[in-house]
């Protein structure tokens, strides 16, 4: 027991010294692109259907800082809830969303950022008789930028993103109140 304290005390020294170190500069108004890689979960919810599963998620993203504080941009980020198959065309299941996004540095001179963003979202599953889908929806996320370089940085990032998709009324099926959501945790190199 004592042997993990002293780890976990000692981790979180060298985090904070890491931090001190690595001092964000305040970033610089101009033009920006980010990607980011990760794995999450995902849930999709209906009055007929409901289930989950953990996947690779990955996103891209860019805008332009107005000041070291506030950015505007567009957000692309999805989480694969079965990759698909090549040799299988009923494999796959996977939920994106395209959003206008907002980022916001708090603490003028550090790396922690929160961001948010609003816009459509679409379903994809191609097993037979499943239904895909688009809606709206919207994400919240935080995150924490280190340099790498005088343009380059590194970022641990966390994500939830969800939304509401349209009704399906046709002659196989009703499936009404389908929902969708992803909690992502992952890694972002950004460009600016």
């Amino acid at each position: 027991m004592h042997q993990a304290t002293r780890v976990l005390l000692g981790s979180l020294w060298a985090f904070a010294a890491l931090s001190t170190c690595l001092a964000q500069a305040p970033s610089q108004p101009g033009f920006w692109v980010a990607g980011e890689l990760g794995g999450g979960s995902a849930t999709y919810n209906s009055n007929v259907l409901s289930h989950s599963n953990s996947g690779l998620t990955m996103g891209l993203e860019g805008g332009y800082a107005f000041n070291s504080r506030f950015s505007l941009g567009l957000r692309l980020n999805g989480c694969s809830l079965e990759a698909s198959n090549l040799n299988d065309p009923s494999k796959g299941e996977s939920i994106s969303q395209l959003a206008v996004g907002v980022r916001v540095y708090p603490i003028p001179g550090q790396g922690l950022f929160l961001r948010g963003g609003l816009g459509s979202l679409r379903y994809t599953n191609n097993h037979p008789m499943a239904f895909k889908g688009s809606g709206t929806g919207f994400s919240l996320g935080a995150g924490y930028e280190f340099p790498l370089t005088k343009r380059l940085h590194f970022s641990p990032v966390v994500d939830v993103t969800q939304g509401k998709l349209d009704d399906v009324n046709n002659a196989l099926a009703t499936i009404r109140d389908r929902r969708v959501r992803f909690v992502s945790f992952g890694i972002s190199l950004k460009f600016s």
